[in-house]
């Protein structure tokens, strides 16, 4: 039995998706929305009509609340894993490796933002109405506040638990906590990280600094695992394009197959057509040629009966002529026989009497 096929979002609903998410950004509309259901609703009517409604051959699915959530989310895995492919080589962003300043004005540069495209086409969409989101990776130099930006924005996104280095779970704001807590309390630091308010002499500022570095190595370890899971994520994504495509590749020759052996079919089904239309003309033909033949042969028939009835006819019409005349004939031979006795009769007379009154 073959599998369905696995839906799969086009670049114009993906590109249909992105403004309808920044209009409803931008009116305020998202914002009050409590729900994920609530949110993203709207969201898959309005690709569906532009897309689905008005073509459903070239956009075949019909995308629901939770497939725009998923897509949301795959979209932002995808941003990263794209910001993370053109990050430039680092002997090209050495420049300005100061300031925290510094280093937000070379973030600019750090990054090939037009090679983006030719990854995903959506790039730089994505950039303008979601925003850039933080790389899962930063310099021992960095402030925590990446880190926390990126936790509480997973965190927002429904990304669910978060991992540290050391491979413990933690919520959302438990995950914070960790990562922003010490021994001994807590205070909120203009770094972005929290550690206890102590006299600042050299001992504590050794603490602190030690603190600060291990925080550091932990914070390190957590963007080396994110590192590492963003890779793993990247092959197997690129894992299942290459069973889509073989999968797509697959139905495709399949519809090939099932195209052609219509075809085939039809084909088939045309020529027995054809052959029982010919079988039947011929039939149809030799039906008549036979018929005619018969009406042919009948009609010979009668006119030759007629004709010898016409001969009957005629023979006997010359043989009452025959006789007739015949009859006339012996009438009138037997007439002229007997007048020529009379006229022999007379002269004999005569001839007696001529004799006799010559000798008398």
């Amino acid at each position: 039995m073959v599998s369905p096929r696995r839906k799969k979002w086009t670049e114009a609903e993906e590109k249909t998706l992105i403004g309808k998410y920044g209009e409803m950004v931008s009116d305020g509309t998202l914002a009050k929305m409590k729900t994920r259901e609530k949110k993203y609703k709207p969201i898959a009517l309005h690709v569906n009509s532009m897309h689905h409604v008005r073509d459903p051959i070239a956009y075949p699915w019909q995308w629901t609340w939770k497939d725009v959530s998923t897509k949301v989310q795959n979209m932002r895995h995808q941003y990263l894993l794209v910001k993370q492919k053109i990050k430039k080589p680092e002997s090209s962003i050495m420049e300005n490796p100061g300031t925290d300043g510094g280093r937000e004005c070379g973030n600019e540069d750090e990054f090939d933002w037009v090679e983006g495209l030719t990854h995903w086409s959506n790039f730089l969409r994505y950039k303008e109405v979601l925003g850039d989101v933080p790389a899962a990776y930063s310099g021992n130099g960095g402030s925590g506040n990446d880190l926390v930006g990126v936790l509480n924005e997973e965190r927002e996104n429904g990304m669910g638990l978060l991992r540290d280095s050391r491979g413990f779970d933690y919520e959302g704001e438990e995950a914070e906590e960790n990562y922003n807590s010490n021994a001994r309390g807590r205070e909120e630091g203009d770094d972005g990280f929290v550690y206890e308010e102590v006299e600042p002499d050299v001992s504590h500022k050794r603490k602190k600094r030690k603190a600060l570095r291990g925080l550091e190595k932990r914070v390190f370890g957590f963007l080396s695992n994110q590192l590492g899971q963003l890779r793993e994520m990247e092959a197997r994504f690129e894992q299942r394009e290459l069973e889509r495509e073989r999968e797509r590749q697959r139905w495709n020759k399949l519809e090939r197959e099932q195209e052609w052996e219509q075809k085939l079919e039809q084909r088939e089904k045309e020529s027995l057509d054809r052959k029982k239309a010919r079988k039947m003309l011929r039939k149809q033909k030799v039906g008549e040629w036979e018929s005619m033949m018969k009406e042919s042969e009948e009609r010979e028939r009668r006119r030759r009966e007629e004709q010898l009835i016409q001969e009957k006819d005629w023979e006997e019409k010359i043989n009452r002529r025959r006789s007739e005349w015949k009859k006339q004939i012996g009438g009138m031979l037997s007439q002229h026989q007997a007048e020529m006795g009379q006229i022999q009769t007379v002269l004999f007379m005569s001839s007696k009497t001529l004799l006799a009154s010559c000798l008398g």
